[in-house]
């Protein structure tokens, strides 16, 4: 009877002492890695960006902010995959953006330094941009710093196509141009840099 109660205590004690292992573990988890947070970036064909963050779950980020490309405001979600639990991370991001069209008459102007020029094809400037990267990121629980690179597909919209033909055709006046703004899609090297505060 003595030996059934010392090995009931012994295995009584070994589960509890697995359970509270298995406690600290997951608070341990949960505590070093930050779950709100606030987010900033430069990048291509980003501009510059200011997000909020959330974490769900450890190894899985949702980003969503405001963009600003000095032509235009924009908007930008990414999903991010973090795959370690490490002060230092491989990881995987893709993301969707768009820049509402402006006229960029102006910035070409300072660009140039000519008040006078312009230009009908620069009066509606506006993309959308799908990203998909991969990078490096250092940090976890209070500040992290990351650096992205990967490939992006930009489209948008060539607006007054046909007034910039008209305008180097001939001046006969019976020559008349009418086309339909194409739509343009390029794909391109795109990267990233910025650091993320946590806040919660």
């Amino acid at each position: 009877m003595r030996r059934a109660i010392a090995i009931a205590i012994i295995g009584w004690a070994g589960t509890a002492s697995a359970q509270t292992a298995l406690v600290a573990h997951a608070s341990s988890t949960t505590d070093d890695s930050g779950t709100i947070g606030v987010m900033a970036d430069v990048g291509v064909p980003d501009g510059a960006v200011a997000s909020l963050v959330f974490r769900p779950i450890r190894a899985l980020r949702l980003e969503g902010g405001i963009a600003d490309n000095i032509v235009s405001p924009g908007v930008r979600a990414t999903v991010t995959w973090i795959p370690f639990a490490s002060w230092a991370t491989p990881v995987l991001g893709v993301g969707y953006g768009r820049y509402f069209e402006r006229n960029a008459n102006g910035i070409a102007q300072q660009l140039a330094g000519d008040n006078s020029f312009t230009s009908p094809l620069l009066e509606k400037v506006g993309y959308d941009f799908a990203n998909a990267r991969v990078g490096i990121e250092l940090g976890r629980k209070y500040v992290t710093f990351f650096i992205h690179a990967g490939v992006s597909r930009v489209t948008g919209q060539v607006h007054n196509l046909d007034q910039v033909a008209m305008s180097q055709s001939t001046n006969d006046s019976m020559v008349s141009i009418t086309a339909t703004d194409p739509k343009v899609t390029l794909w391109g090297v795109s990267a990233n840099l910025g650091f993320i505060v946590y806040v919660h």
